[in-house]
């Protein structure tokens, strides 16, 4: 073996080690699952707590979802508050009639006089002054329960602890079909499962707002909305990210404390929500380890790839087949234990409709992940900044 080949050689085992390194991080997210699923049954949690929905449009949503909300299995008083974003459907005379099955219903409509506000960050603060109590659960029309208990779950978790003041659900994507919907599952299974194992030990960097347990006093101490009132998406992302610390949050896995989310699987939509996430994370603070190691899964993904290929084109132009078959040895065991632990990671975080196709495919999904998000950079750094704001009337 000559001095170049063994650079070669050596060069190649040190890529290929810190490859396998990163593929081991996957595992720390089934150990955190393990932990939440063989956690006590939950005690009876009796604090006072509402569960505000905001809703526009989505009348049809609301029927499915809103009974799952009113009829939880919670020892304690809750309220339900419907937030109408100046809904034109059948939303109103829906919530006005299951106001008479259900007491604890209530109806808060925003203004249409807002002129700067955007309209999430508008009901969610009408939501948050509404509220009757002090801890409040926030999420969506399209979202539901996967369980009964999915309440007592979130309560037992801030009772837990008296320095807790924001708690974290998981949020799973359903109704989707075809390749975009897989697409879509693969990648927020695959982002919440980064999202978790870095929120366990240095607390969150954003947030799903579809499965998040909020205090009314810490969002009123930081002025609510008030330094992004006219920013259209991410309100629940940028109040987390700022407001949330390792010690006054914690996680709520429990797998009867999920949510399920339905969402469109056009490509329009995805598009949407990948192009207005860059403008969110760009007013994101204490953003430079996370984003260091979400880069570090990404771009190693595609580095290892490419010095496989180049590795086995010098093998094979040099004719030096031992070492080419090393390489392929190499390359085949980081390919085995990628696709094994990334199947476990997956399969932990118990999403709905996750096929085995899915999972087979997982590899090159993740290739894929660094396509979308530089379509998505560059499709934002070319985009009017007007365009993620809300426009005075």
């Amino acid at each position: 073996m000559t001095q170049d080949e063994a650079i070669l050689l050596i060069a190649y085992f040190s890529i290929w080690l810190i490859a396998m390194l990163r593929n081991r991080e996957y595992l720390l997210f089934p150990k955190i699952m393990q932990e939440a699923g063989n956690a006590p049954a939950p005690h009876a949690a009796y604090t006072p707590i509402s569960i505000i929905v905001t809703t526009h449009e989505q009348c049809d949503a609301l029927r499915r979802n809103l009974p799952i909300l009113l009829e939880q299995e919670y020892q304690g008083e809750f309220e339900v508050i419907v937030v109408d974003m100046n809904s034109t459907d059948e939303t109103h005379q829906f919530v006005e009639q299951m106001q008479d099955l259900y007491p604890h219903l209530r109806l808060v409509t925003v203004p249409e006089s807002a002129r700067s506000v955007s309209p999430m960050r508008l009901a969610l603060t009408l939501g948050m002054r509404s509220s009757a109590n002090e801890w409040n659960v926030l999420t969506t029309a399209e979202s539901r329960p996967s369980s009964s208990r999915w309440l007592q779950h979130m309560a037992q978790t801030f009772e837990a602890d008296d320095n807790i003041q924001i708690v974290l659900g998981l949020t799973h994507l359903t109704s989707l079909h075809g390749w975009r919907g897989m697409c879509c599952r693969f990648m927020q299974a695959w982002q919440q499962i980064i999202h978790t194992t870095w929120a366990k030990p240095n607390g969150p960097y954003r947030c799903l707002g579809t499965n998040l347990v909020y205090r009314r006093s810490l969002f009123f101490s930081h002025r609510g909305f008030a330094d992004h009132a006219n920013l259209l998406a991410g309100a629940t992302d940028i109040m987390v990210n700022q407001n949330a610390t390792a010690a006054n949050t914690a996680l709520c896995l429990h797998p009867e404390a999920h949510m399920l989310q339905e969402i469109s699987s056009s490509r329009r939509y995805w598009n949407q929500e990948r192009l207005f996430f860059m403008e969110t994370r760009h007013h994101f603070r204490r953003t430079f380890f996370y984003r260091l190691r979400y880069f570090r899964h990404v771009s190693l993904t595609w580095f290892f790839t490419f010095a496989t290929v180049g590795a086995i084109l010098v093998e094979v132009l040099l004719q030096h087949y031992i070492l080419l078959a090393l390489i392929a040895v190499l390359w085949l065991a980081h390919l085995w234990q990628r696709h094994h632990h990334l199947r476990q990671a997956l399969w932990a975080t118990l999403t709905p409709k996750l096929s085995s196709l899915t999972i087979f495919l997982s590899p090159l999904l993740l290739h894929l992940v660094a396509i979308w998000d530089t379509q998505a950079w560059f499709r934002w750094s070319f985009s009017k900044k007007q365009t993620f704001q809300k426009k005075p009337l």
